[in-house]
């Protein structure tokens, strides 16, 4: 190991640069032949990962390292890695590497061509249908799935549009959807839809109006706790007229600034008096509250797929939370260590979750299937055991339970292969499952 050293590796990965897109295909191919693993719904989605340090001279033929703004707001050097998760087990059969500065719309087609370059080497082509988030739908972006002959599902963007077709229908039009989460205690319906058709230039796609019951509540509650919040604030403001606010002018910035910060700018009046002690003075907008409450838990998704039921459709878009696990996986227990890189050609290979970490999450998460799909064989003693032991069956949990096994061999005698020293009962049938 004292040889592995960041020089040797990155030969290693100069040498995998150029052939990158052709193994990962392979390798993703193989995966879903050997273990029969269902491609019929996928899951696509981008995260970034960061880097230190200046990269002047980048090749162009490899994702660059630039800067740009991350989903907190901060500007950092980032690549931006993009991943295909299969529902069936979680698992990543393609990751891909894109520019710090590439938008997530924009990424959608190149990400198309390489899954095609697997789906095309399979036995039987399948329409998959791809869940995204709502940086999945543009008009390019849907012309591109049906002319590849796929099916996709996402929110749409929240434009002024859109908002306006959500704010219309009536919550008595909505029809209850069967889904419930795992947290719900009752078996009432928290979900309503209805379903529709949406017009996108000369395309016409299927709309499915969403109204969360819980998200309805939850805005709700949110909006007036701003409020009352923003109220308690201007008073403090006005009581420190004169001697911390100056002028009539100072005070009004501050307090639309108390407004914008509180997200309630737009539901309230501001007036600012003119005594000679000034005094911020708000009132609520009835008709603004009213315009603001129609849309209060309520989205859209689009889809060409006409033919799943608003309940299969609806399901399918909740299951996009699995990618964002295998993200927390890779930025977790992957626990991936720091390594010099003077060139992006290395970081394509590297990091982006492409090649050698994107194998490792594939591997990471190969474990974790196998193990869930051999519990029903097991008898009821031994899930009771591992039940009690990990719970529920993640590959963070499982390689816990394995990390401290120990491999020996004999000194005397003919050389012989290493063998298991006395595993743990829980560690026997974890290897038996992953047999």
């Amino acid at each position: 190991m004292a040889k592995l050293n960041d020089d040797r590796l990155g030969r290693t990965l100069d040498a995998l640069a150029d052939n990158v897109d052709e193994v990962l295909n392979l390798i993703g191919r193989r995966v879903i032949e050997r273990y029969g693993i269902e491609i019929g719904e996928l899951h696509w989605d981008l995260t970034h990962v960061a880097f230190t340090g200046q990269y002047a001279e980048q090749d162009a033929d490899h994702p660059e390292v630039k800067r740009s703004r991350t989903p907190d707001k901060k500007m950092v050097r980032q690549v931006r890695a993009g991943l295909w998760l299969t529902d069936d087990g979680a698992i990543p059969i393609r990751a891909i590497g894109f520019d710090g500065t590439a938008a997530d719309v924009a990424c959608v087609e190149p990400a198309l061509v390489h899954l095609n370059a697997i789906r095309a080497q399979l036995p039987q082509h399948t329409n998959p249908l791809v869940v995204g988030d709502s940086k999945l739908m543009s008009d390019t972006n849907a012309r591109a799935f049906i002319e590849r002959g796929m099916r996709f599902v996402c929110p749409h963007p929240k434009d002024s549009r859109t908002k306006a077709l959500l704010a219309q229908p009536d919550e008595a039009t909505y029809s209850p959807l069967a889904y419930r989460p795992q947290r719900q205690k009752t078996n009432d319906s928290r979900y309503l839809s209805i379903d529709t058709t949406r017009s996108c230039k000369e395309l016409t796609l299927r709309a499915l109006y969403v109204l969360s019951l819980d998200d309805q509540a939850a805005c709700r509650g949110q909006r007036a706790k701003q409020l009352k919040r923003a109220e308690i604030e201007i008073a403090k403001l006005n009581g420190g007229v004169g001697q911390h606010t100056k002028t009539r002018e100072l005070l009004e910035r501050k307090a639309e600034s108390i407004l914008t910060k509180r997200r309630v700018r737009e539901l309230i009046t501001l007036t600012i008096t003119n005594e000679d002690r000034p005094q911020a003075v708000i009132e609520c907008s009835t008709d603004a509250i009213t315009a603001a409450e129609r849309l209060d838990g309520r989205y859209m998704l689009v889809s060409n797929d006409h033919q799943l039921t608003p309940d299969e459709l609806f399901a399918a878009y909740k299951r996009q939370h699995a990618i964002e696990s295998r993200f927390s996986d890779y930025k977790g227990p992957i626990e991936v260590r720091p390594v010099f890189l003077k060139s992006n050609r290395r970081i394509a290979t590297l990091t982006a979750l492409t090649a050698i970490i994107s194998l490792a999450l594939l591997i990471y998460s190969l474990i974790e299937r196998q193990v869930r799909h051999g519990l029903a064989a097991l008898a009821e003693s031994e899930r009771h055991l591992l039940n009690q032991r990990i719970g529920r069956a993640t590959g963070r949990k499982i390689l816990d339970q394995l990390s401290d096994l120990t491999a020996a061999r004999p000194r005397d005698g003919p050389p012989q292969p290493f063998k298991l020293t006395e595993p743990r009962a829980v560690q026997q049938l974890l290897l038996t499952l992953l047999m």
